[in-house]
């Protein structure tokens, strides 16, 4: 069982604390950063104008997340701007026009439970890791996030010690303008918010650079989803929330992946029951939640996060078959059953 990877001090320092924890990881981190960006369409005059003024951006909104990209970067021997670009790479290829069509994710809040499904590609399965997170400057709270080496934070999804979880997926818009990146957003909410109105309020008060969703519950059992386009946040409140990859406000441009609505029809039906979350994220009919090869992005993880008692339920592999890890929060911090 892979062990918490428990990141402490400053946003930099707990960056570079990656590749502290797994140094062995360090060769397959630089191979998933540097193989995918050298097919994406980075080096048009377009592409380096959003990124240019999206560092710029993110300087102001997100200071913070430059600095743990600095960090990883100097941990795992890599350039600062590949990280950056690399977590960009969504963006840019809706820019072009040319969305990945093949990214998924399933995710859900309903009774104070986040839970997710991570659809990605294949190559970051070795680089999943559980991470705690304490910052000195979050005064007491601390993190607790899935995610991937050579990523900030909760790059999938995550709960503080607050009881605030929350989860994303990807939906390509063709409205992108420098703002702050979803990924850094979920990190910005985990590290400063507590109930779901706090975040919502936060989120407001930002510009966005665009894409994708967001599901969001607290302890008191207020839910949220949130879909980010530029120019667009629009937000909806329910005892019970859904997402997978397509807006389902207004209509995009740019077509969502094509089994979206047949999974979301999926996953609203098993929710009308009273299916437990694992069972949910495990189904296979009538759409697939958890995908298998030869899927593209097949489902690399399984995630429930229950706010009420700050306990969550990780399964690193298919949820249908792999282990769920059970990680509560005690008296000494987040405690794992693996270790």
């Amino acid at each position: 069982m892979t062990p918490l990877v428990v990141l402490e001090g400053d946003a930099h320092a707990r960056g570079l604390g990656q590749a502290r924890a797994c140094p062995d990881a360090a060769p397959a981190v630089r191979a998933a950063i540097r193989d995918r960006p050298a097919a994406a369409p980075t080096g048009t005059a377009g592409a380096r104008a959003f990124l240019a003024a999206q560092r710029e951006a993110t300087a102001r909104l997100a200071p913070e997340a430059l600095a743990e990209l600095a960090g990883i970067a100097d941990g795992f021997a890599l350039d600062p701007d590949e990280v950056f670009v690399f977590l960009h790479l969504g963006c840019l290829a809706d820019l072009a026009t040319a969305p990945d069509d093949s990214d998924g994710c399933t995710a859900f809040a309903r009774a104070g439970v986040v839970a997710k499904n991570r659809d990605f590609r294949p190559e970051h399965a070795a680089l999943q890791r559980v991470f705690v997170h304490r910052d000195p400057a979050w005064r007491g709270r601390s993190v607790l996030c899935l995610g991937s080496l050579g990523a900030p934070g909760a790059w999938s999804s995550g709960m503080n010690s607050d009881g605030l979880a929350l989860a994303d997926t990807q939906i390509p818009t063709a409205e992108h303008s420098p703002g702050i990146l979803r990924y850094f957003l979920m990190n910005q909410l985990l590290a400063r918010c507590a109930p779901v109105a706090e975040a919502l309020a936060l989120i407001h008060a930002l510009p966005h650079a665009g894409g994708g969703s967001l599901v969001l519950a607290d302890a008191s059992g207020a839910a949220a989803a949130v879909e980010l386009r530029h120019g667009r946040v629009e937000i909806e409140t329910a005892a019970c929330v859904a997402r997978t990859n397509h807006y389902t406000g207004a209509p995009d441009r740019l077509a969502p992946v094509g089994h979206s609505l047949p999974r979301f029809a999926t996953l609203r039906a098993a929710l009308a029951g009273t299916a437990d979350a694992r069972a949910i994220l495990a189904l296979h009919a009538p759409e697939p939640l958890c995908r298998h090869d030869p899927d593209p992005s097949p489902t690399l993880a399984g995630a429930v996060y229950d706010t009420q008692v700050r306990r969550a339920a990780i399964a690193l592999g298919p949820p249908c078959t792999a282990r769920w890890r059970v990680i509560a929060l005690g008296a000494e911090g987040w405690r794992s059953d693996g270790c």
